[in-house]
């Protein structure tokens, strides 16, 4: 699994970022503005005041005394199914940074065609025999790919069988994104290297020399997505 990590602008200790949480997803996509820097701000205040429910609320969990009082509660007897309620927590900065990076990282890796390979244990490893693209398929949309786990129900199912080891399409094609013209893909001055540039998330690069195995990709941006590309294109 990766590892992300953030520096402030105080100290520049890196730390790692937190998980994302499920029970945020409902509040993040409201937030596409720029950062504030302070990771602590609270974005949805989530949490119970402090002190909230302790008083009556848990007198009232306490059991009678005694043998067989109406309250008391068996523990043994409890259903292992009972679901376990994760206590609800803060959307801070932070929070939002960290889904923020996956986003990014989600919708903007790319790697050129045939670069990555699965082998047949079905475990993704960089394809020793790719040379690099030509320039009759560097520039297209259809020679680069998300580097990603398959989100696509054909992709899926491709990935399930043995000839998919044999493809070197098993990962989802940039030109099938929902959103169409969303990429970028020029020759650089020289005409030796493609840039592929994001257009969803400004400030994502990737890049490919032809006829080399040398490939990459790097986002230098405010973390802000633009949502109103579906309009403007």
């Amino acid at each position: 699994m990766k590892k992300f990590y953030w520096a402030s602008n105080k100290d520049f200790k890196f730390e790692e970022l937190p998980e994302t949480l499920e029970q945020h997803n409902e509040f993040i996509n409201k937030y596409n503005d720029f950062f504030t820097g302070d990771p602590t701000k609270i974005l949805e205040n989530l949490e119970a005041p402090t002190g909230e429910g302790e008083g009556d609320a848990a007198q009232e969990a306490e059991p009678e005394e005694g043998e067989g009082g109406d309250n008391a509660k068996d523990l043994d007897t409890e259903s292992e199914d009972d679901e376990v309620k994760v206590p609800p927590k803060n959307l801070t900065e932070l929070n939002r940074l960290a889904f923020v990076v996956k986003a990014i990282e989600n919708d903007c890796q790319v790697v050129p065609v045939g670069s990555i390979k699965l082998t047949p244990l079905h475990e993704v490893r960089k394809n020793e025999a790719f040379k690099g693209l030509c320039c009759e398929t560097a520039f297209l949309e259809e020679s680069y790919l998300h580097f990603r786990s398959a989100q696509t129900k054909e992709k899926k199912e491709l990935n399930q069988k043995d000839d998919a080891i044999f493809r070197s399409d098993f990962l989802e094609s940039i030109a099938d994104d929902d959103i169409q013209g969303s990429w970028s893909v020029q020759p650089d001055t020289t005409k030796s290297q493609v840039i592929i540039k994001s257009l969803l998330w400004p400030g994502y690069y990737a890049y490919h020399k032809l006829r080399t195995k040398i490939f990459g990709g790097v986002y230098i941006g405010d973390g802000i997505k633009n949502v109103d590309l579906p309009f403007m294109l």
